[in-house]
């Protein structure tokens, strides 16, 4: 080592113009020179004992008659043993079952606690039985609603201390998902950061209030393109959202719900009255969703009683246009929903209507061929007004059936499976009417956007739309 390292080391402190990896190199090298000076190797080993001498170190070490084997200590063994994980008994044992005082001390005084707050329960629940039964309150009562909150907290406190639920939840372990602490802690998770970004997101992207005036969300909305994750307000693009998403919808309860899912196209351009409408992409009625069973719309989803009443439409967004904000909504129904029926009802009208329509044209025609008969008929001394007179009948006569034709055509009923037409208008879809008007409670929101991108051209082109070449180009008096 250098006469400058040594210097440096002496100090006892690493001096500012010294590197930290540098003078723990030092120090490292320094220990190697006082190792490496403490055995000296010049130096011949020992000789071996004799005999005698094994002899005589045996008398010496050996123990006196008045002391016992069991009182000296026993010697360390050589090499360390694997801690076990069972006992003598043959049973795991947890930290619960050790013999640690001051746990033990602790767990017996939460065992206290929770009987203490058990007893406290079943009174209470008792207070709330007797109010009903003698003096007729009902649980929209404000005091029953006061008194169940009351009993909400102290089930939750009864198990907020648990080290042992903690331990599972913290390590997510086998756990029951009814239970009501883990579904608490699940719910404060969600709210320190996923649920923030949600706002943030539907605010800042003027989803509220240009849809909603307000949005309180209760649960937590995942979807999934094509195993692609779609984050919060995240652009997706146009070759991966093909086909309808996947939905997960996570409640934080134990309840057992029925929701309807639509996603709006909030900026569909709209040339004639140079703004945005409103567009329907998708909805899907009576899905049922609970904490067992969140995936509302995917392949382990219960198909069964769900109604696909709007069929999804692939996104898409012209050349010179912004981005796209799709906006899903979350809407928990008190009840079935039937959407269409009074639609089909209407359409059984204009129906008969129609059939109506077509019965006084057939007579009109059977009237004309008369008068075609009779003109035929009528014998004239001029052969060339004759002639004039069929070949105008005639005439009249074509353009008539051809008209009644084509009436009977666009009159009849197409079948169900053929019906390309959705059973509700998706140009000018308004949210709020729609919510106020089937009594649905907004719960849950996602929102993804898409924009024009190099997929964009081939996705309109598969779709067969004829302005997949379009470009928006703004006007000379707004640049």
């Amino acid at each position: 080592m250098s006469l400058c390292s040594r210097a440096i080391l002496q100090v006892g402190r690493r001096p500012a113009t010294v590197s930290r990896p540098a003078y723990i190199y030092a120090k490292r090298q320094l220990a190697t020179e006082v190792e490496s000076s403490s055995k000296s190797f010049s130096e011949p080993p020992p000789p071996p004992p004799t005999a005698a001498d094994t002899t005589n170190a045996a008398s010496l070490d050996a123990p006196s008659s008045d002391v016992s084997s069991s009182d000296l200590p026993r010697a360390a063994p050589a090499a360390s043993r694997k801690p076990k994980s069972k006992y003598s008994d043959g049973d795991l044992h947890t930290i619960e079952t050790m013999p640690y005082t001051c746990y033990q001390a602790a767990l017996k005084i939460l065992r206290e606690d929770r009987l203490e707050k058990l007893k406290r329960i079943e009174a209470e629940q008792a207070s709330i039985e007797a109010l009903k039964t003698h003096h007729g309150y009902t649980d929209d009562d404000r005091r029953i609603k006061g008194m169940q909150k009351y009993i909400d907290e102290m089930q939750l406190n009864i198990d907020k201390n648990n080290p042992r639920i903690k331990y599972n939840y913290d390590n997510k372990l086998k756990r029951d998902p009814h239970r009501r602490i883990y579904q608490y802690w699940d719910d404060l998770a969600w709210r320190a950061m996923r649920r923030k970004i949600l706002m943030q997101r539907l605010t800042q992207m003027y989803v509220v209030p240009d849809l909603l005036p307000t949005i309180n969300p209760i649960v937590d909305v995942r979807m999934r393109f094509r195993r692609r994750n779609a984050g919060l307000g995240a652009k997706m693009l146009a070759r991966n959202v093909l086909h309808h998403p996947s939905v997960r919808v996570i409640p934080f309860d134990s309840k057992k719900r029925l929701v309807t899912i639509l996603v709006v196209d909030a900026d569909r351009p709209n040339l004639v009255k140079n703004g945005f409408d409103f567009y329907l992409q998708w909805m899907v009625t009576n899905c049922p969703v609970d904490i067992e069973n969140p995936i509302a719309i995917g392949r382990s989803a219960v198909h069964a009683g769900r109604d696909e009443v709007v069929p999804y439409e692939v996104p898409y967004v012209h050349k010179g246009e912004n981005y796209h904000r799709y906006c899903v909504f979350v809407l928990e129904q008190e009840d079935r929903l039937e959407i269409g029926k009074k639609i089909q009802k209407g359409a059984k009208e204009a129906e008969a209507k129609s059939g109506k329509e077509v019965e006084v044209k057939e007579v009109e025609v059977k009237e004309v061929e008369v008068k075609a008969t009779e003109v035929k008929e009528v014998e004239l001394k001029e052969s060339e007004v004759k002639e004039v007179e069929v070949k105008q009948g005639e005439a009249v006569e074509s353009e008539v059936k051809t008209d009644v034709e084509n009436d009977i055509k666009a009159s009849k009923p197409k079948d169900a499976s053929k019906r390309e037409k959705p059973r509700i208008e998706r140009l000018g879809f308004n949210l709020r009417s729609f919510i106020a008007k089937n009594n649905l409670t907004v719960i849950g929101a996602h929102l993804w956007r898409c924009e024009f991108d190099e997929s964009m051209m081939e996705v309109m082109k598969k779709l067969g739309r004829k302005d997949w070449n379009m470009k928006y180009v703004k006007h000379p008096e707004h640049i």
